[in-house]
């Protein structure tokens, strides 16, 4: 029963966007307000017509009627537009690509009374981020985990041949700012969770995503936000989605939206940066995997439940401004294992002990 308790006080706390990264989000940080440019003093030339020479400077379009004796007296226009400043840049879209994989063992891990499992599992991420207007981007995710349990002992668990668990997500999220300080997100999600011999259609979860964001500054960003999804035991998981990104003092930040890409349970982080090319964070997360076990079995079409809370530090490297590399090292400890039957009746549930992990992930940016 304590362990009830302590899972809820905890989960507001740690779990950003790790479950929507579970499903193939992604956790850039916060969109940074953009500066304020001041505009033009001196009235703007307007383009120029076929009768302009190829030498004369292209021009900004008006933003005012266009004045007909200028165009019509390509010479005049040509000696106007030498003395008029040129306009600022247009800033370029923001549009990206990632890659992004990782790789993470779980070492032995006790079952009270029924022996103990490890675990190893794979990560695979791609995701693109689009600029489709001044103050809407649409990032689309998708994401891949491979685990494979191996069980000894006596547990229910290790009789149910519960191994190979793959899990799918794609999660396409719109974000809009609002105004300097203000910015909107929403997204839908889709998940396919189960072990490899399961029922596909039998695997599918859905649900949606939304949260708030206020920029103080480019440093300092807090949110809220809310995921709803269904679950394989017909059941309906909703988890408050805190977002945190805030300097306490230069160089080090509490942040739970700079963890590796590819990892899909991004907790809450205290981050200093060391180097321009090096970080060090500790932090913690909730990590909550549910999937429909093999269409044939003890429970064939039931479910099984994982979570923990994994305590971590963790050690980021940047070779290149494109290129990232985190190695992480913690302990997964309050785990907890369940079983639901094709009727997603619960049947049975075991407290796991401290396990040691290990992990290593890194991302590529287009």
């Amino acid at each position: 029963m304590m362990r009830k308790y302590v899972y809820i006080a905890t989960t507001a706390l740690l779990t950003s966007s790790a479950i929507a990264q579970n499903i193939g989000g992604d956790n850039k940080p916060a969109q940074k307000t953009p500066p304020k440019v001041a505009p033009a003093t001196t009235a703007t030339q307007p383009p120029a017509t076929s009768t302009t020479p190829a030498t004369t400077p292209t021009i900004a379009p008006a933003t005012t009627a266009p004045d007909v004796a200028a165009e019509t007296a390509p010479n005049t226009a040509a000696a106007t537009n030498a003395s008029t400043p040129t306009a600022p840049p247009t800033e370029k879209p923001n549009n990206s690509l990632k890659i992004s994989a990782g790789y993470e063992h779980q070492f032995n891990t006790s079952i009270e009374g029924s022996g103990s499992y490890t675990a190893d599992r794979a990560f695979f991420g791609l995701s693109s981020r689009y600029t489709l207007s001044e103050t809407v981007t649409l990032s689309v995710g998708v994401a891949y985990e491979y685990d494979y349990y191996n069980f000894t002992g006596n547990s229910i668990f290790a009789a149910t041949s519960w191994n190979n668990v793959e899990t799918l997500g794609i999660l396409p999220r719109f974000d809009i700012r609002l105004s300097d300080h203000w910015s909107v997100g929403a997204a839908p999600l889709l998940q396919m969770s189960g072990e490899s011999n399961a029922s596909a259609g039998k695997t599918i979860t859905g649900g949606a995503l939304a949260n708030f964001r206020y920029a103080f500054d480019e440093t300092h960003v807090l949110g809220i936000g809310l995921l709803v999804k269904g679950q394989l035991n017909n059941s309906v998981l909703a988890v408050p989605v805190p977002i945190v990104d805030w300097e306490i003092k230069k160089g080090l930040r509490i942040s739970n939206v700079r963890g590796p890409e590819a990892n899909p349970f991004v907790g809450l982080e205290l981050v200093q940066e060391l180097s321009t090319q090096c970080n060090a964070a500790l932090g913690g997360a909730w990590e909550y995997r549910m999937f429909r076990l093999n269409d044939n079995g003890l429970f064939a079409n039931g479910a099984g439940l994982e979570q923990q809370i994994t305590l971590y530090g963790r050690f980021e490297w940047k070779p290149a401004t494109q290129f990232r590399v985190d190695f992480v090292a913690g302990a997964a400890v309050m785990n907890q294992l369940k079983i639901y039957d094709s009727s997603n009746n619960f049947v049975a549930s075991e407290d796991g002990g401290t396990a040691l992990v290990l992990g290593i992930f890194a991302s590529y940016k287009f």
